[in-house]
Parts: C-alpha cells; structure tokens; sequence
C-alpha cells in the first residue's frame, strides 16, 4: 500500500528544549512571510464558516473506541463549550470597557502611545480584585477598543477567569514592537538565534523562559521564595527569568519513593515529601527521569546524545491526597512507566549520573480566554543589536526558514503552565516567531484563528504554530500561511487538530509525542516548504550528518526518527493518529499536487506496532531502523518487512473525534500565483447581476468611502489606510446564495487576501481564499450563501494600503463579463478597444522594443516579456481613436534610461526620460514598471494617451508628465513612489500641463499650454514623492482627479512642495480621494495666472491631516475668482487645522 503516487521528500531538524542548557542546540522553523505562495487554492468547505463548524463539545463526541486512544475530553474544560456572555460577571467592576480602558488606563487606540502600562495595569486589577471570587462561569472581561493599539512588552495574563476581547480579529490590532527590556540582548557567537544560557542573572538563566517572550503570556508570574533575592536584584529585562519560577521542578519538585507502571492513577511521594501544597483539585507536574534503556528503545545507540531530563512528562489534575502514606491520585492513568530514577530500570546512570523522577505541584492560570483579536509585531526602524535599523522586506521571508531578526524572536500568545484556556477569532500577521505556543498546558481550545507569517523561522526552532508539552487539547478549524510546521512535541498526548487547513506539514517533532489525533486536516504543502531554502542563521536545517546538505522537500507528514531527532530531544512516540486528511504535496517546483496517505476511511497509527498499536515501535524500511524521515516519506511502513504504521483498522463515520461531524476536506485545484503580479484591464460586469450594488458597506478604515466599492462604477475606489490587516463588509439585507465573486482592485491589490461569512456580521469565518494575487480583477467560484460576506486583506503591493475599485458578489447564473469601462463625467474618458486587425508584436529586448514603437501602426499590441529594457525609447507614432497603439507588460518587465543625456531644455528626444512620447497620440500603455529615470513617463502633445496600471519609481525628477497640449488623456490604477531623487523640487508623482514661465517651451498656438480634460484616477502616489502627488499647472483645466490615495510621507517641501495637491488650474473635479502625512497641507489651490485657480469643486475626499499644520483644503485668493471654489460638506478631514479655510457648501 503506496502511502503516496509518487514524490521527492521533506526534511526537519528543529527546535529546542528547556533543560539542554548548551548554545550549540539549533532548531528549524516555519515557513514564510506573505501570500506568493504556489499552494492550491482552499477549498471553502475546508475552511469552515462558523455555521459550518460542527458542536465540538461533549454532547457530540464519540465514546472512546477500542483499540485507539480516548480523545473525548480534549480542549476546554474536556468538552464544555466556550464561554458566552452568560458566563460573564455582572458586576460592573469586573468588566473593563473601551471607556475605562480609556479613562482610567490611558489605554487608546490610534494616539501613538505605549499602551502597555495600561494594560497591564488592567490585567493587574482584575487579577487582584476579581479573580479570588470568579470561577468559569464568573469571568472577568476586558473589552479592547476597535483600532491600534501599540505594545512594547510581554503582557502578563495571569488573572484566572480573566477573557481579553478584542472588537474582531479585524477591528482590534495589537501592534507589538518590542522594547529595549524586551528583546533579547544576548545571542549565540554566530548572531544567529537568542542565546539562553548567554543571558543570566543571578542563577537565573534565560532558558528559564522558555520557548521565549511573547505579546501575551498566560503563566503565573509568582516567584520562588529560593530566587526571591535574585528576583530583586535583576534588572527590568532580567525579572521574567524568575517569574513563574514557584513551578520549576528544580526549585518545587519532589522526588519519588518507588516506582508507578503505566495505568496507575497513584503516585508514591519520598518520604521526606512536604504534603502542604498538594491540593485535591490542584494540578500536579509529572516528570519520568530518562534512561539508557528508554534511549535504546528509541533506536538510538550514540550514549554520548543520551542526557538527564524528563523527556516524558505530563500535567494532570490531583483527584485525591492522602497526607499519612505520602500519596497523590491523579485524574487519569500514567501513559508511560513512572520510575524513581534513571536507575530503576536497570539502565547505568547516564554520564555518571543518577537522576530522579519528580512531580511539581503548580500554580495554574486557569480560565483565560483570548478572542477576537489581532497580533502583528512591527519591525519596521527597531534597532538592531549590533547596531543600525531594520527594514524588513516580508516578501524576504516568503519560504525563508532563518532567522530575519534573531533578538526579536518574539512570540504572538504564550501558554504556560495554563489550563482549560482558550483563543478563538484571533488573527496574527508576521509575529517575531511562533504565533501560538504551549509549553506545559493543558485542556487548551484553539479554535477559527487565522495564523499568517514570522520574521524569524530558522536557527533555534521559531516561527510553528506549536503544540508542545501540550496535553488534552484541541486544535480545531484554524488556518495557518506562512509558517513552519503545526507540531506536537515533547511528550505532547491526547490532543486532537481536527479541521484545520494548512500550508505546511503535520509534525510530530519529537521527544516522545503520543495518542495524538489529526483528523480532517487539509494540508497542501508547496514544493517550496523545505528547510534547504534558508539565506541566513539556519543552524543545523537540512544537516544530513555527512557534510551533504539535504535536498528534500517537506512532505505533509513528518515524523522524529529517534538517530535523527536526539539532537533536539528523541523520537516521537507511539499511536499518533491520521484519519480523513486531505493531504497533498506538490513534488517539483510549479507542478501539480500529488495526494499523499489518500485512504480517509483507513486509520493510519504511527510509531504503532503491527499486533498491538499501543506498543512503540520505531519505523523501519526492510527491518533496519530509519535514520530520518526526509527521503523516506513515500516507504509503507504498514506493510513487511517495513515497519511501525499499523493501518488495519478503517472506520467509515467520517470522524473519530465526534458523533456527527463535516470535517473531511475536498481538495480544489491547484492555482499558482505569481510572484510579481501582473496588472491586468479593468473587467465591468453587468448592474443587474451585483448583489452587492449599492448594499451598505463598511471598512476597517477610511468607512466614509467603503460605499465606493460597492456603487457598480469602477472608476471609483475604497483605499485603506496602510495598517494591516484591513477588512471591507458588505451587509446584503438578508441572506443570499453566492457563487461568485470578483474583485477589481487597484494599484493597491491584494497578495493576500481571502473571503470570509458572518450571519450577524460580528462573528467571521473564512470559507475562501483569495486567487490571482496579481491585480486586475480577481473572479472565484464559491457556493456560499450568507448575508455579511468580508474581504479580510493581509497583504497589499505596493506600500500606500489596500485599492478596491469593485467588490461584486453573484447568484447562480450570474457574473461578470466584459464591457468597455464606463464614461467617467464630466471628463469623456478615451474609449479602450480591442485591436482591430492590428498585430501583436512580443519583444525581450531593447533593440527589439525601439523596432517595435519605430514601425508602430494603428491597432497594434506590443507585447514586453518580463527583463530589463535599458535603452532611450522615444514614440512618435500614432493610433486612431477606433486603433490604439498598446504598448503591454507585467510589473516585471521594467524600461529605464540613465543614459547620458542633455537633461534639461525644450523637448529634442534625449532627455534622459523612461518612455517619451513626442507627438503619439492614442496610445494604451499597461502594467509595466518605469524606473531609474531623470523622468519616468513624459508626453508632449501626445493626445488621448491612457495610462493603466504602471509602477514608476525612483526618477530623479517627476513621475508622469501630460504637457504641452496632451490633453483627455488618463491615468489609472497606477503608482508612483520615489521622485525628485536628484531635484526635490521638481519631483511631483503626476504633473499636468506646465508652468507659465515655460510656455515658450510647451505652450500651443496661444502661448499657454492647455493640457486639458486629463483624469487620474484610482492612483496610488506615495510615499516618497518629493513635490506634490499631483502638480495641476495654470493654463489646464477640465480634469478629474477621483480615487486616489496620496502618502506624503518624503515630501521634502521644495519649491513650496507641501501639499499633496497643488492645484492652479480651473474646472478641476477633486473627489473621493484620500490621503496621510501631509508636509504643510492637503490641497492648495492657488491664482498664480489669472483666470485660473478657480471654479473647482471638491467633494467626498477623506483626508488624514495629522499632525501636519494646514488645512485639508486651502483655497487662496478666493475673491479674484469669478467661479468660485467649492468646497463641499461631503468632504472630511482629521488633523490639522480643520477641513478648510473658505465656508463649506452643504
């Protein structure tokens, strides 16, 4: 029984643990960073809505089957459902509002502020106040505000009873950057990873901390009345070495007076045991000393990788204490033999040695819940440790398993000595390294979270979603992207994942992990996901142990061979289960999916005998034990004289876990985006199709223009602020069948992105993942039916937010189809055709290209294959208004001209600019980058010219030039960042006619240069732009500038260039923009040539002023005007001193 049709193979050498306090440990980590993922589109059923996930609790579990491990009591509280709003205190003073939080805390969202303190203070009065009299169904709540809120340490919750609630996953940000006493200052010889041992005080040391800091950490925080004076004396980066100390078995523990075989509930304390702190109800530690012979059992045979710990350990809950025999009853039998020391056994001490068996008992937090939230730790100007700033790229960390920034190897949510806790609609975006993790909890639901990227995935073991030393627990409907590995480790047991879909694998890392369940997983796991694809601080990743790195690539199981895995800890252990995964593994790079262990009704044990699933057995191809997994991912193990998966057992209820459930996936075709999207022509459908036409809709920012997406024209657009993620809701009245969605983006488009379902618009579940990622306009095929659907964004091009011209939503039989894009009023926008008749032209080369727009005709289509075209292009052909000349590429096909050039003059054809067109009219130029230019796009009567969906950047003076009569000419969907590198002054993003002073150069037949009835529209024109985004010129008039959002960020304020728009034409239509981080202020409108400065209407723009000094929307010399400015009341503004300084029009 092949488990798989064909196949390469993964590879993993990971992480670390608490105890092997050496610096020469090195781990792996998890995959990366945003959405260019090659991995198959997710399936919707897969994904869950919330409606669709099933009842998780006890009413709806299966009784234990047997043969197989019992599963019924995993997640919270063994089966109870989370807690609801009847489960909270109706006492006022335990719970914490938005308000208080405000008042009393100084905890609010958006101000810039630290709002750690306050936070903490919060958690700090509930832990004191409320706690000692709350219980499960008396908890305690804090209240997050919608919006930002910035973190700069580790949270303590250790509050029992205590649910932090944020406003939605998509609504409430914690933005964690850490600070000075936060971060690690202490790392290995090499820069690599935080070193433990290299970070001390007193006798503490920073393994103590393990697996790390994290944004939230669920641990008590009591100290050790042994490390009370080390506590006091540490300094504030070193106190947490000490907190939570009261529970470490070195500083509590109590050994053992004789031994207790596996099924026992009774264990015998030494004699000299002090009985005080074992309570009936409390929560004991269990620790079974290793042995040379358990090390043996595990095939491994090097004594010298044999250490002193407690590989197998567990918590579990104090039944009964009998004070006179010096012995504790616990909930549940032992699932491994409890021996009094490494001796016991028989076995020689190993390294001389004779190490105990122990039990703690311990200070629990217990109860705290965490929903509705999300996590980013923002790394963008922190120092770094040996000195400078990062600048992270998180496309660098797409399929990168090191280390980005190793003194940041910071956490999302920590649970630590934590039981029955749980977290639920959470989202975490590029957390410093795991975004969830256990270590030693028990009876925890993590449940519907959405885990997306880490900075650090390499040396050290950073960047999974991770189980370990986690027990009783359920992983039940979340999506992971991005990361490394979802892992059970160190001797977790009796958990279940269950549902979950996942990019990366299913894995069992080792240290004697056991009767664990994973059931109904999807998991398609690129070829990319391989620990050989690192570029820095890799530690031992893809070691082979013969000086060859390893070539594999993960498959989506795998599984700690004990050779191979003593380097971290030891062998997984026996009975973890697979059951109705639907499991895939892309095997070359681009290529299809390929099922992987494809029987769902068969019960695949591992680390199972053959005769008797309970009892370990080590896997083995043809009777010789495996050295490590990677390479040998395809053998059957089930089958002789191959060994350790007992697979015969099938079940066909579709769940092993509950009674009545909908948990196995269906695989949807593979989709491979491409890693530098692609702007493609604007698709309108037809009105009467849209469901979502004109319906209310909302946004995570700038609400006042979310409508815009939803108002069936395209030339409009919503665009977010640049915080991440964001989100756009659409309230459809009532419940409606969707079986298709298409989103038209602009420059702003989603590289990640995915859709997700509300009943009552408060409570979302994803049920789709995002395709295309490359602009244009994105269709995908859904059958959903819901009356809130969302688009969460994660990840945008660009860096100036997300672009939304169009969301639509279609019953059956509906959908999008092509017509031309809509006239834009009062400006007639030049109608774009299809060639008729022309030829297509497709050139790679710059000579091929200057060939190309030498022997243009009307009706071509010149096509750019992706490269780099570095050569002067100056077009002087034209098109018709019924054949355009198009000139076409992807963003990665790039024009630029550094060549010499006389730089300055009247236009002669060598002035050093990208694309020139002198005199070619109606042309279409589309999707590709110009760059590394004196001038990016300059047209000098070049009339009708239509821009669409180019990136220019990085000129040393402007962006995009209309001039010298180049007038119904329009640019869209486009972005421009990065101008005036070498004259301020003259860096404008997009500049329209010319200044007066030049109409000897540029002006037509009267002298002045009437660059007339020009629109841009849906832009995206900043950050650093050194002028104005938009230069409007005296002499023009009759233009639009509609959709864009502007980031003045970079302004540098040179020939008065502080303001987004400067506005000096006459007739201009300015609306339904937005814009942030003004220099001075918003818009200028200015009389500088009279008649002009006048009659401009503004309307519906939405502009973030800050802590600029101006208005949104200046308006000088008003009264030499005869048609007056306008400015409406429709328009809003923050910041600054207001909106305007003329009155406002209702």
């Amino acid at each position: 029984m092949a488990s798989l049709r064909a196949g390469p193979s993964p590879k993993d050498r990971d992480t670390m643990h608490t105890y092997r306090l050496t610096a020469a440990l090195a781990a792996a980590a998890l995959a990366a960073a945003s959405a260019v993922l090659a991995f198959p589109a997710t399936n919707a059923a897969a994904l869950q809505a919330a409606a669709q996930v099933p009842d998780l609790t006890s009413a709806n579990r299966r009784a234990p089957i047997a043969g197989l491990p019992d599963w019924s009591k995993a997640g919270y509280r063994g089966g109870a459902a989370l807690p609801g709003s009847a489960d909270i205190n109706p006492d006022a003073t335990c719970q914490i509002t938005p308000a208080e939080l405000a008042s009393t805390y100084g905890v609010k969202p958006g101000d810039g502020a630290d709002d750690s303190a306050g936070l903490q203070q919060a958690i700090d009065f509930v832990r004191t106040t409320c706690s000692p009299s709350a219980g499960y169904t008396k908890l305690s709540l804090i209240t997050l505000p919608a919006g930002r809120l910035d973190v700069t340490r580790q949270l303590g919750l250790d509050a029992d009873y205590l649910l932090i609630k944020g406003a939605g996953a998509d609504q409430t940000t914690l933005v964690f950057r850490p600070g000075l006493d936060t971060r690690y200052d202490a790392l290995t010889p090499d820069g690599g990873d935080w070193d433990e041992d290299g970070m001390t005080s007193g006798a503490g040391k920073g393994g103590w901390i393990w697996p790390g800091r994290g944004l939230f950490r669920v641990q008590t925080r009591e100290v050790s009345a042994k490390y009370a004076s080390d506590y006091a004396a540490a300094p504030a980066n070193r106190k947490d070495l000490f907190e939570g100390s009261v529970n470490q078995h070195w500083a509590g523990g109590v050994a053992l007076r004789q031994a207790s075989a596996a099924g026992s509930k009774v264990i015998s304390l030494a004699s000299n045991a002090t009985m005080t702190p074992f309570k009936a109800g409390g929560y004991l530690w269990v620790g079974a000393a290793n042995s040379a012979k358990f090390y043996q059992q595990q095939t491994i045979t090097d004594s010298s990788q044999y250490l002193n710990m407690h590989m197998r350990q567990q918590i579990f809950q104090i039944t009964a204490v009998d004070t006179a025999n010096r012995t504790v009853t616990i909930d549940k039998p032992l699932e491994w033999d409890l021996p009094v020391d490494s001796t016991s056994d028989g076995s020689a001490a190993i390294g001389g040695t004779v190490y105990p068996s122990r039990v703690t008992p311990l200070k629990v937090v217990q109860g705290v819940g965490i929903e509705d939230l999300g996590i980013t730790q923002d790394m963008a100007g922190l120092p770094k440790l040996v000195g400078g700033t990062y600048a992270l790229n998180e496309a660098d960390a797409v399929h990168n398993y090191g280390n980005m920034a190793p003194e940041y190897e910071m956490h999302g949510i920590v649970l630590k000595w934590a039981v029955n806790s749980w977290i639920r609609h959470v989202n975490t975006h590029m957390t410093g390294s795991h975004p969830i993790v256990t270590e030693n909890a028990k009876n925890v639901q993590v449940q519907e979270s959405s885990l997306d990227g880490a900075w650090n995935k390499g040396k050290g073991g950073n960047g999974y979603f991770q189980g370990s030393r986690v027990w009783d627990s359920l992983y039940a409907y979340n999506t992971t992207r991005n990361l490394r590995h979802f892992t059970f480790q160190w001797s977790a047991s009796d958990n279940v994942a269950l549902g979950n879909d996942f990019d990366s694998d299913l894995n069992l890392h080792g240290g004697w992990e056991h009767r664990n369940l994973f059931e109904g997983n999807t998991v398609s796991v690129p070829f990319e996901h391989a620990s050989k694809n690192c570029r820095s601080n890799c530690g031992e990743e893809g070691d082979t142990g013969t000086g060859v790195p390893d070539n594999s690539t993960w498959y989506p199981i795998w599984w700690a061979a004990g050779p191979k895995a003593v380097k971290w800890s030891g062998s997984s252990g026996p009975q973890n289960v697979f059951y109705g995964n639907a499991m895939r593994k892309q095997l070359t790079a681009g290529g299809t999916y390929t099922d992987y262990y494809a029987d769902r009704q068969r019960i695949y044990q591992f680390g199972s005998g053959s005769t008797d699933a309970s009892a370990f057995q080590h896997l083995a191809i043809g009777g010789t034990t495996i050295p490590d997994w990677a390479s040998r991912e395809t053998a059957d193990y089930s089958t002789a004289p191959d060994a350790g998966v007992n697979a015969s057992k099938t079940d066909t209820t579709g769940s092993l876990f509950l009674k009545s459930a909908t948990t196995t996936p269906t695989p949807t075709p593979t989709v491979t985006p491409t890693v530098t999207p692609t702007p493609t022509p604007t698709v309108t459908p037809p009105g009467g199709g849209n469901l979502a036409c004109g319906k209310t809709v909302t946004a995570s920012s700038n609400t006042s223009t979310a409508a815009r997406a939803a108002d069936c024209d395209p030339a409009t657009a919503w665009q977010s602020t640049t915080a991440k993620p964001a989100t756009l809701s659409v309230d459809l009245g009532t419940a409606q069948r969707i079986t298709k969605i298409a989103v038209k983006w602009g420059s702003g488009y989603g590289t990640s992105y995915k859709f997700r379902k509300s009943s009552d618009g408060s409570g979302w579940s994803t049920f789709q993942d995002g395709t295309g990622l490359d602009g244009g306009t994105d269709e995908v095929a859904v059958d959903v039916t819901t009356r809130y659907l969302q688009l969460y964004l994660s990840q945008y091009a660009g860096s100036s937010g997300f672009t939304v011209n169009e969301l639509e939503l279609y019953g059956p039989g509906g959908g999008p189809s092509a017509t031309p894009t809509p006239t834009v009023t009062p400006t007639p926008t030049p109608t774009v055709t299809p060639p008729a008749g022309g030829r297509t032209v497709n050139v790679a080369t710059p000579a091929q290209l200057k060939a190309a727009i030498a022997d243009a005709q009307p009706g071509d289509t010149i096509k750019l294959a992706d490269g780099v075209y570095h050569d002067e292009f100056v077009i002087t052909a034209s098109g018709t208004s019924s054949k355009r000349i198009t000139l076409a590429g992807s963003r990665n096909a790039i024009i630029e001209n550094d060549l010499p050039g006389a730089g300055s003059g009247c236009p002669n054809g060598h002035l050093q600019y990208g694309l020139y067109l002198n005199g070619a009219s109606f042309w279409n130029l589309t999707g590709f980058t110009v760059r590394d230019s004196k001038k990016g796009v300059v047209m000098d009567g070049a009339k009708s010219t239509v821009i669409d969906g180019l990136y220019v950047h990085h000129t040393q003076d402007e962006g995009v030039h209309f001039r010298k009569g180049s007038s119904d000419g329009v640019i869209k969907n486009s972005t421009v960042t990065d101008t005036g590198l070498v004259q301020p002054g003259y860096g404008e993003g997009v500049y329209l006619g010319s200044a007066n002073s030049n109409w000897s150069c540029f002006g037509g037949s009267d002298g002045i240069d009437r660059t007339n009835n020009v629109q841009v529209l849906n832009n995206t024109i900043g950050p650093n732009v050194a002028a104005e985004a938009i230069d409007i010129k005296e002499g023009t008039s009759g233009g639009v500038i509609k959709g864009n959002h502007f980031d003045g960020t970079g302004e540098q304020n040179v020939n008065s260039g502080d303001s987004w728009l400067d506005v000096k034409g006459d007739g201009y239509t300015i609306e339904s923009n937005t814009g942030v981080n003004p220099y001075t202020e918003g818009v200028r409108v200015q009389t500088v040539y009279s008649p002009y400065g006048c009659g401009n209407v503004f309307r519906s723009n939405d502009f973030t002023i800050g802590g600029a000094p101006g208005y949104a929307i200046f308006v000088n010399n008003q009264s030499s005007c005869a048609a007056k400015n306008v400015v409406y009341a429709s328009n809003t503004s923050t910041g600054g001193k207001g909106l305007t300084n003329i009155p406002v029009t209702p």
